[in-house]
């Protein structure tokens, strides 16, 4: 499963806000793919393991080459404020989630569609509903970084 937008954390229209990003170079991003501003370039970038700067999830596929243009750009579902379904893998040490996870953790991700349940350290992903069986997490993006036109 990719991730995907559930629902908004506060009331109105329960839509999800999307937005374009310029794309860094070389970069193959993925519909579904968490997606995180680079720090130096400013740029759009697929997320990793320990990414600090996530803005939301890619909305479009793309593949860049060694340079971009404006036109090199892909919608956004933005994170700030949402809640995001999204796989979690089992195949670390703790391989299911309990009550006492919700809200008092925060989760790193082990690549840019799945939550690390064993790595806590510098976590994003706030948990706030799990389901075991289909190993998905319903997550917040805690510090997710707020993107203003």
């Amino acid at each position: 499963m990719i991730p995907q937008w559930v629902r908004s954390l506060f009331t109105g229209n329960n839509n999800p806000d999307v937005d374009y990003f310029n794309v860094a170079a070389s970069q193959t991003i993925v519909t579904g793919d968490f997606v995180q501003i680079n720090a130096t370039s400013g740029l759009l970038e697929a997320a990793a393991a320990a990414s600090t700067t996530i803005v939301g999830i890619a909305n479009s596929d793309i593949t860049t080459g060694g340079s971009v243009t404006d036109a090199d750009n892909i919608p956004v579902v933005l994170a700030k404020n949402s809640v995001i379904r999204m796989n979690f893998t089992d195949a670390g040490t703790k391989k299911t989630f309990t009550q006492a996870d919700l809200y008092t953790k925060s989760y790193d991700l082990s690549n840019k569609t799945t939550v690390n349940p064993d790595d806590t350290t510098g976590g994003m992903m706030q948990i706030v509903a799990f389901d075991n069986t289909k190993l998905t997490v319903d997550v917040v993006v805690l510090n997710a970084n707020q993107y203003l036109k």
